[in-house]
């Protein structure tokens, strides 16, 4: 009898606990935030080389929070353009913060730098500043544009 009511109660409980991994599990898998890039092993969604170069990687969030990395944002503007997505049909884009490439930045919320002696990847030629005065800095050192937000950097594209 004892033994009885000690297996159902390890039953319930290890169900709980199996619950609560599922779910945690599906709330991260559901997420719009950044997620690391594993250099050396991670694949660009667009060109598929491995990604090599902190500093140019970028994200797409999917609007059901699958991620998509990319070497640089050259590549990034292909995968959108080829898949037909737009701002409105992702959760987010992130790119990583120039000075800090370990830190992934919102797109949309970042100082962008275009220019031909930025040497990217896949030479797009775009390197993203958390910090707008940096940029600045960096694109008057480097005879660059900036760019003050992420829509005139998609016409730029779209022009080139």
């Amino acid at each position: 009898m004892i033994i009885n009511i000690l297996n159902k109660r390890i039953k319930i409980v290890t169900g709980a606990a199996l619950m609560t991994v599922i779910l945690s599990l599906s709330a991260c898998m559901h997420s719009d935030k950044p997620q690391p890039v594993d250099l050396g092993k991670d694949e660009c969604a667009g060109c598929g080389m491995t990604i090599e170069v902190p500093k140019f990687a970028c994200e797409i969030i999917s609007d059901k929070g699958k991620c998509f990395k990319f070497d640089d944002l050259s590549c990034l503007f292909h995968y959108m353009n080829k898949q037909n997505l737009s701002d409105s049909t992702v959760a987010k884009i992130y790119v990583a913060d120039y000075e800090h490439p370990d830190s992934m930045i919102d797109v949309k919320t970042a100082g962008l730098v275009l220019g031909n002696d930025i040497k990217s990847p896949m030479n797009g030629g775009v390197a993203a500043f958390a910090n707008r005065a940096h940029a600045q800095q960096f694109a008057i050192k480097t005879h660059s544009i900036l760019l003050d937000t992420w829509e005139r950097l998609k016409v730029q594209h779209e022009e080139h």
